[in-house]
């Protein structure tokens, strides 16, 4: 346990700065706070998200093969990985779960949108293109639609 959260605080620190945190969080925050006026910014803002950490903070130069195996709990730093993954589309599922409510489109859109970003990150070289990466994005779509439906 003390591997995982170890894992977990390296990749979250290699990831965003305390000051990205900080401009982030308060993005997020008006979003959120504007989301009665303009139902769909949260969601924007998800993707805006979702693409910021995996694609556009990212320098290219990151050249390796695609994995298209699955990597379920060979170490703890892929599991902090896969976890990481899969907190990163509940907002997405979530915000879009309260503004549009065809949950399976929903999934579409995230399987979509993590095929896409993996897709970018193999052609930019801006991060590792991995199979693993689009089944927890995708099954943190699906727990942030049972989340949303659960407080609802």
């Amino acid at each position: 346990m003390r591997e995982l959260l170890h894992q977990i605080h390296y990749s979250t620190s290699a990831n965003l700065t305390v000051g990205e945190c900080v401009i982030l969080i308060v993005l997020g925050l008006l979003a959120w706070f504007n989301r009665k006026d303009r139902q769909w910014l949260p969601t924007a803002y998800s993707v805006f998200l979702i693409l910021y950490i995996t694609l556009l903070r990212r320098a290219p130069g990151y050249n390796e093969n695609i994995r298209l195996h699955l990597k379920l709990w060979p170490n703890a730093g892929v599991w902090a990985g896969n976890l990481l993954n899969l907190i990163l589309y509940v907002p997405f599922s979530w915000t879009s779960q309260r503004w549009k409510a065809n949950r399976k489109r929903i999934v579409i859109a995230a399987f979509m949108l993590s095929v896409c970003c993996e897709v970018l990150q193999y052609i930019t070289g801006r991060g590792m293109a991995d199979v693993n990466d689009i089944l927890f994005n995708t099954l943190g779509t699906a727990v942030g639609i049972w989340l949303a439906g659960k407080v609802a």
